[in-house]
């Protein structure tokens, strides 16, 4: 993965830490241009989703939070006594992460993190985006073993963008775009005071194709919460 996509999100994000609260993100998909503020990523959890509270309360064992931003599921899931290692890409997000009281964390992916196995592996706010692409989730399904002990578990959210964002595929049930892309195979860049990344890809996938793709690469997939309003949900992977 190129730094020079994140570079942006990783100054917000330490700009807000060192008291720029009024500090705003510009994200571009295929869709739209929005801007989020940052203070999102330093929620507390009295302003977690549903969605989150209930992923908290699924995860069991130690804990590997991938894509951990500022740390805040990290946090609490350490004051519940949960041995947690949290991971993001880029060092300035890892010292954010160690000043804000994560005691174990480190620069890596997911495809890269040297440990032992997991009981579960934390993947919110779209983890399995990381995976780019439908063969990535397929990859994904490959690789990601190693990271779970036996009985063990992802935890992860995703959305399906026909809900909200594509309404015409939505009424058709389309999983291709025109361009033949799967209709969650978006194209993202994110901009900070005028500092613009490098263009990405970002998956997110329905419930049904998550299922699917889980079960020909022999991992079981239980949709915990099913798609609210906006299309997201959250789901269970057990290799």
């Amino acid at each position: 993965m190129d730094l020079n996509t994140w570079k942006p999100h990783a100054a917000a994000m330490e700009a807000y830490h060192r008291g720029r609260h009024d500090a705003v993100l510009v994200v571009y998909d295929d869709f739209e241009r929005d801007e989020v503020p940052i203070s999102y990523f330093f929620r507390g959890p009295d302003q977690f989703t549903p969605l989150e509270r209930l992923a908290l309360d699924l995860c069991r064992g130690r804990v590997l939070d991938v894509g951990a931003g500022s740390g805040c599921h990290s946090l609490v899931l350490q004051e519940r006594g949960f041995e947690v290692t949290a991971i993001e890409i880029l060092p300035p997000l890892v010292r954010i992460l160690q000043e804000r009281g994560v005691r174990d964390a480190r620069s890596a992916t997911w495809m890269d993190v040297e440990a032992e196995p997991f009981e579960t592996v934390f993947m919110m706010m779209n983890g399995l985006g990381l995976t780019e692409t439908l063969p990535g989730l397929r990859r994904f399904f490959s690789e990601a073993r190693r990271l779970v002990r036996p009985g063990g578990q992802v935890l992860a959210d995703s959305t399906d963008v026909r809900v909200r964002l594509d309404p015409e595929a939505g009424r058709t049930g389309a999983l291709e775009r025109p361009d033949g892309r799967y209709v969650g195979e978006l194209h993202f860049q994110v901009e900070y005071e005028g500092l613009k990344g490098d263009p990405f890809p970002q998956l997110y996938v329905d419930a049904a194709t998550l299922r699917r793709y889980a079960r020909e690469e022999g991992w079981d997939c239980d949709i915990v919460r099913d798609p609210d309003e906006y299309g997201n949900y959250l789901a269970r992977l057990t290799p």
